[in-house]
């Protein structure tokens, strides 16, 4: 975490070493899905409202000719709203489940030496808005867990222009995971601290399509494998140095106006979490603003 700070404390400073303007791409979508039956309609079927908003932006710029720098920051929050019946046959709103939830912000500096690759440093921090792991024991947690990332390796740039932008990155990585507030079996609260580190491979595709619609596609590929934990002792199994991976994909679309579609699907592997391959899948119509 302290890692982390120090780089975010270096790109402020950074700032102001030159004047040449940022690069800024953001986006804000909302999407909104409801559905409602009358009370003598005949089935099963029952009223339901869905919401997701979700932000992406990024701000890049070479601050020097040797020293480029790309900040990222994604946000998403979404619930379902569902009607249920009661025994006595009346109806009723159940209190609305997350459908979604990130929090996701890095920043890359990468050295332009004009050679085959170029060294990179990274932070990133992830985490949720809403943590309910504990909601059972009233302990609803806000931000939690952390996980910071510090990198360091190569990078290269296969494709950069206005349109498309593809570059991958191989290196070693340094994991936080901080669980704060976590309640033990006396209700007594605690913050625990996790550490691993490994080596870490990112592929990111950046793609503008101008016809026969707009559209923006967003592709981040993630592998990452653990080569020491600080609980290994302590654990139950290997399931840690096993590879965890996370690939995430986006398709935004403006049919007219405001109005846009957009596709979400990610994969997902983490063996300490489930021993199978996870998937999520999202379409939606919805608003859609683009703020740069």
């Amino acid at each position: 975490m302290k890692k982390l700070t120090v780089l975010i404390a270096l790109s402020i400073l950074i700032l102001g070493l030159s004047a040449e303007p940022w690069n800024i791409d953001s986006d804000m979508n909302l999407t909104l899905s409801q559905s409602a039956f009358s009370d003598n309609w005949q089935g099963k079927e029952m009223s339901n409202i869905t919401w997701m908003a979700s932000s992406n932006t990024s701000m890049e710029k070479q601050m020097k000719e040797w020293l480029h720098n790309r900040n990222t920051l994604k946000l998403a929050f979404g619930q379902t709203h569902l009607q249920k019946t009661n025994s006595a046959g009346e109806k009723y709103w159940e209190a609305p489940d997350k459908s979604t939830d990130k929090i996701d912000l890095e920043s890359l500096w990468r050295f332009t030496l004009q050679t085959w690759v170029d060294p990179f440093v990274a932070g990133r921090m992830e985490s949720q808005f809403l943590d309910l792991s504990q909601q059972d024991q009233d302990n609803t947690r806000f931000v939690n867990p952390l996980l910071f990332t510090e990198s360091a390796g190569m990078m290269r740039t296969f494709i950069d222009n206005e349109s498309t932008s593809l570059n991958t990155r191989l290196g070693a990585a340094f994991r936080q995971n901080v669980n704060r507030d976590q309640m033990d079996i006396n209700l007594d609260k605690e913050t625990l601290t996790t550490m691993d580190g490994g080596l870490q491979l990112v592929s990111e595709l950046r793609k503008n399509i101008e016809a026969p619609l707009q559209s923006a596609f967003r592709s981040r590929l993630q592998i990452y494998q653990a080569l020491y934990n600080s609980e290994s002792d302590d654990l139950a199994t290997d399931d840690w140095k096993s590879p965890d991976l996370v690939w995430e994909n986006s398709l935004s679309t403006k049919l007219f106006g405001l109005v846009s579609a957009n596709l979400i699907f990610e994969l997902r592997y983490d063996k300490e979490q489930v021993h199978e391959l996870q998937w999520k899948q999202s379409l939606g119509l919805g608003l859609s603003y683009t703020l740069f």
